[in-house]
Parts: C-alpha cells; sequence; structure tokens
C-alpha cells in the first residue's frame, strides 16, 4: 500500500515492511475479495521487489468485529477523501486470517505449499524482524 521507490527506500536503509491483512486493505485486480490470496500476493510483490529480507507480516486482525471497528474509527476521522480507490466488496472478515490464532499457522502453511524454504520461512515469521529490532534498539 506504498510506493515501489517507499518501498526501495524502506529496504535501502536496511528496514523492514510488514504485510497487513486488516479487512479491506491489501486487495488485487486478481483477488478483489479480501482473502490469504490477496494478501500473499502483496507479499510476494514486495519479497520480488526489494529482497525476502526486508519483508514480514503484520496481519492486524481482531476477535471479534474488525470491520465494525474500521468503521466505527473511519466515522470520526475525516480521512475519506485521501482513502478513495477502487470499489470492493466488503467482508466480515479475511477468508484464511480470519483472527489472530489462525493468520501465522495459515501464512506458514501458504509458504510451505507455495515452496519457500525454510530459511526464508524463518526470516518472515520473525527473523528480519528481530534483525532490525536489534539494529535499532539502544542496550
Amino acid at each position: 500500500m506504498k510506493s515501489d521507490d517507499a518501498l526501495k527506500a524502506i529496504a535501502a536503509s536496511g528496514g523492514l515492511i510488514g504485510v497487513e491483512a486488516a479487512p479491506h486493505t491489501t486487495l488485487t485486480p486478481t483477488h478483489p475479495k479480501h482473502s490469504i490470496e490477496s494478501v500473499m500476493e502483496h507479499f510476494e510483490y514486495i519479497a520480488n521487489l526489494v529482497g525476502i529480507d526486508h519483508v514480514t507480516f503484520g496481519p492486524d486482525t481482531l476477535f471479534g468485529d474488525h470491520v465494525g471497528l474500521h468503521h466505527a474509527y473511519a466515522s470520526h476521522l475525516s480521512i475519506g477523501s485521501t482513502q478513495q480507490g477502487p470499489t470492493f466488496e466488503e467482508v466480515p472478515y479475511v477468508k484464511g486470517l480470519e483472527n489472530p490464532a489462525e493468520c501465522f499457522p495459515n501464512i506458514i502453511r501458504w509458504l510451505v505449499s507455495h515452496d519457500y524454504d525454510r530459511e526464508d520461512i524463518r526470516k518472515v515469521a520473525g527473523g528480519n524482524a528481530m534483525r532490525v529490532l536489534k539494529a535499532v534498539w539502544v542496550r
């Protein structure tokens, strides 16, 4: 959900891009109904653009009415004009990433089923985040 230039700048600085999965965010023309497939399409795009060392996941899912919470926030913020884009079918949750308990197991299953190796899975499932945190936290 950022420009290629922004993604490249983050990677060039050693940073990390977290792919989120809150309903109605990471949609694609190929996957216009929000599912794990649309989220993973974003992941693969970013990994191919900047390298697997600069991408991770921050699914941003909740138990309960996640979309209702987003509607409540939106009703109190004046960001509507900046959030214009293609129309989409509203869904109550991201299929395959319904809640925090299912997100990472399903992401890992997806990566395994798409032939990602153990090292790359380790990186995107927390290793990259640990590398960045160790680099920026002052002890």
